[in-house]
C-alpha cells in the first residue's frame, strides 16, 4: 500500500508505525522495530530508522490498483492515489493534488529554512556583538591594570630614590662625625 504521512506497524497490526526502516521500506512501532533490528536476516542489511512522519519513500509512489505514478493524495484514506482512483474508488474522498501538496510543502519547508536562518544570522550578529562588548571591556581592564602598575611602579621608584637617598645622606652624616672623632 502506498502510504502518505500517518501509518501502521506492519508486523503488529494495530499499533501506530511511528518508525520507517529505509532498508526494508516498511513501518514499524516501538517494540517491532527493536525486534526487526535483532532478527537474523536483519544482521546483513544497513537497517536505518526514521520517523515515519518525516518519511514518504519514493519507491512507494505508485498507485496500487493501477500501478502508475499517483498524482493524488487521498486526504480520508491518507494514501497516495493515481488519477483514475479519484473519480473511482476515492471519488467520494477528499483529496489533493500530489503536485499541489508537495509545492505546499516545499513553500512552507523553504520559509521554515529562511526563518530559521534569519534566526540563526541575528544570533550570530547578536554573539558578535556580545564578543566586541567583552573585548572593549578586556582592554579597559587591561588599561586600568596597566595605569595602576605604573603608578605602583612611579611610588615603588620614589619610595627607592628617598631610601637611597636617606642612606646617603647618613652615610655622610657617619663619615663627617668619624672624621670630626679622629681629628683631633
Amino acid at each position: 500500500m502506498a502510504q502518505f504521512a500517518s501509518n501502521t506497524c506492519e508486523m503488529f497490526v494495530g499499533a501506530s508505525g511511528s518508525q520507517y526502516c529505509l532498508e526494508c521500506e516498511q513501518y514499524f512501532c516501538e517494540n517491532c522495530k527493536t525486534f526487526h533490528i535483532r532478527q537474523k536476516l536483519s544482521k546483513s542489511k544497513n537497517h536505518q530508522f526514521q520517523s515515519s512522519s518525516d518519511v514518504i519513500p519514493e519507491s512507494k509512489w505508485n498507485c496500487k490498483d493501477h500501478n502508475e505514478d499517483v498524482s493524488f493524495v487521498c486526504i480520508t484514506c491518507n494514501i497516495v492515489v493515481y488519477s483514475i482512483c479519484v473519480t473511482g474508488n476515492h471519488k467520494d474522498h477528499e483529496f489533493s493534488k500530489l503536485i499541489d501538496s508537495i509545492t505546499q510543502l516545499k513553500k512552507k519547508n523553504t520559509n521554515d529554512l529562511r526563518r530559521k536562518e534569519q534566526e540563526a544570522t541575528q544570533n550570530m550578529k547578536i554573539m558578535e556583538e556580545g564578543i566586541k562588548s567583552f573585548d572593549r571591556k578586556v582592554e579597559v581592564v587591561d588599561r586600568a591594570i596597566t595605569e595602576k602598575g605604573t603608578q605602583i611602579k612611579a611610588m615603588v621608584d620614589k619610595c627607592i630614590a628617598q631610601m637611597t637617598a636617606s642612606v646617603k645622606d647618613q652615610s655622610k652624616k657617619e663619615k663627617e662625625k668619624k672624621r670630626k672623632n679622629h681629628g683631633r
